[in-house]
């Protein structure tokens, strides 16, 4: 990967995402060391990106105010949403794969909902937003200058003012939440900061989602199952329900195709066996394998065109015939 802007890691696959300044999406396999997808974007500077951690789709903020959905199946962004008027600075979205939060130079915190791909809520601030993230329970954060404010209420329309603000003491670049704890993560011009944010973190832990409180030895264990659980890339779509849902299409084309095999006349089987040098008299064993090979053609022709006759043709109920009667029977 070249001139590396951004870096997401796809834990379910096993992929690092890796978005560049010169446009490129790149997408790499750790498991194997395999690059499965390299493309350009063609969306100039690729510096904002984060993941939908439900579908590991991955979301890309351009210059020109706009979001871009993207899978390593697809060179074509798969949903493109005008957030702002300006440039977008910051994108988070939800653990639960519901909400997503964009900030722009237009002074504005924007909250979308990604199952609809609507705007829910819109907010002002006191100037250009850096970054934003979104916490367990809901609680968003914005970086504002050298100040860090968490809103809570956001994806509901009850925030009226910041829940906290905090100065830093430098420009803030980079926000995260931990996971299953009240903190906050800052990093700034001056160094890092952890901040507490009173139920922000979700208390109870789901232990065989992720376990805070794992050994070594647990680690070990949690790794190996995830490389024997690990999903293919083919399956990051948009909508995960899709996987459960037959292609209909797909399966028309199989049947009209199989349809056809009733109509096509039997070709000639051609078939010209290899001349062995072994013995100059052996041109009837010559025709004897040819005509076994010819034979066992015909045979499994025969048992598709039957086959597909009994796929499409219900067979008659078949008439039971009474059985004779015999002439000890009446002494039964």
């Amino acid at each position: 990967m070249y001139d590396t802007a951004r870096l997401e890691f796809l834990s379910r696959h096993f992929l690092l995402v890796g978005s560049s300044r010169n446009s490129f999406m790149n997408y790499i396999d750790v498991s194997v060391g395999k690059q499965v997808a390299s493309f350009a974007t063609k969306s100039g500077t690729l510096d904002v990106m984060c993941q939908n951690l439900q579908t590991p789709i991955i979301h890309t903020g351009h210059t020109n105010g706009t979001v871009s959905l993207w899978s390593p199946n697809s060179k074509e962004p798969l949903v493109k949403i005008l957030t702002h008027l300006s440039s977008v600075k910051g994108i988070a979205v939800d653990d639960q794969g519901n909400y997503m939060a964009t900030t722009g130079l237009d002074r504005k915190c924007r909250i979308w909902d990604v199952r609809m791909f609507r705007q829910l809520h819109a907010y002002s601030l006191p100037f250009g937003v850096a970054d934003v993230s979104i916490s367990q329970k809901l609680d968003v954060a914005c970086a504002v200058g050298n100040h860090v404010q968490v809103f809570r209420g956001m994806h509901n329309g009850t925030c009226k003012e910041p829940y906290l603000v905090h100065n830093c003491g430098g420009v803030v670049t980079d926000l995260k939440f931990v996971p299953w704890e009240d903190v906050l993560g800052i990093g700034h011009a001056n160094g890092f900061t952890s901040m507490l944010v009173p139920g922000a973190g979700d208390p109870n832990v789901d232990t065989l989602r992720s376990n805070p409180y794992e050994t070594k030895s647990q680690r070990k264990e949690r790794e190996i199952k995830q490389l024997l659980d690990k999903l293919q890339p083919e399956l990051i779509t948009l909508n995960p329900d899709d996987i459960n849902k037959v292609n209909e299409g797909l399966l028309e084309l199989e049947e009209e195709e199989r349809k056809k095999i009733l109509y096509i006349r039997p070709m000639a089987v051609q078939y010209t066996p290899r001349h062995k040098m072994r013995s100059k008299k052996s041109g009837w064993k010559m025709e004897a394998r040819k005509n076994i090979i010819k034979d066992q053609i015909r045979l499994e022709r025969n048992l598709e065109k039957h086959s597909a006759e009994d796929h499409f043709f219900e067979k008659p109920e078949e008439q039971v015939q009474p059985k004779k009667k015999h002439i000890l029977d009446r002494l039964k």
